[in-house]
């Protein structure tokens, strides 16, 4: 067993790299390369690959060690299908009426990562104003799944800020159905992108 500050600054550490791309799609994990890198030994290291491992970020194939998860075009796009379910299922159930939405992001010319974290917080007030905690946590472990190719959408995609509005505005309008539409037009144009994200993901 780590010491619980270890595993944690580790854990945290690893988890932030998978988020943001840092290691490529099928790359090899060794506990005793990355606690070097950490600063750290091996067991706390282990230890936090077996948790990522658990939340889907790392994968253990044949238990033979532990990779970045390899993402096939299939599968990224069952995960955008699914985020989609979810919204879906989310803004179906929501109450009627305006949701204040403050989140990065809201100003003109706002930088495409935070464009991102805009977009995240607008699907995280939706899932939080259905009040089911099952819902949160799948769309918040969801996210973190995706975040290594949402951060790749900015370069292939225009008008991304007005698309987020679009969201936005609907959501605190209490719109269901433009807001149904908004989040529907926004998948389909990920969907369209997928195998431009999955080799720009591999080459990167």
């Amino acid at each position: 067993m780590s010491p619980p500050g270890t595993f944690e600054r580790v854990y945290a550490s690893l988890k932030e790299r998978l988020r943001t791309g840092a290691f490529r799609p099928g790359e090899r994990l060794e506990p005793s390369a990355l606690g070097d890198r950490l600063n750290s030994s091996v067991t706390p290291v282990r230890d936090a690959l077996h948790r990522l491992t658990g939340e889907r970020l790392v994968e253990a194939p044949r238990h033979d060690g532990f990779r970045v998860p390899l993402v096939t075009e299939i599968m990224l796009r069952h995960l955008y299908s699914w985020h989609l379910d979810l919204l879906l299922l989310a803004t179906a159930r929501r109450r009627r009426g305006p949701l204040t939405v403050e989140a990065a992001g809201d100003a003109p010319g706002a930088a495409p990562e935070s464009q991102l974290e805009r977009q995240k917080a607008l699907f995280l007030k939706l899932a939080e104003a259905d009040g089911n905690p099952e819902l949160i946590l799948a769309l918040r472990t969801l996210a973190e799944r995706m975040e290594p190719y949402q951060r790749l959408e900015a370069e292939l995609l225009d008008a991304v800020q007005a698309e987020t509005d679009s969201i936005a505005e609907a959501i605190s309008a209490g719109d269901r159905r433009a807001l149904r539409k908004s989040l529907i037009a926004y998948h389909r144009k990920r969907a369209r992108l997928v195998p431009e994200l999955i080799a720009k993901a591999q080459s990167d």
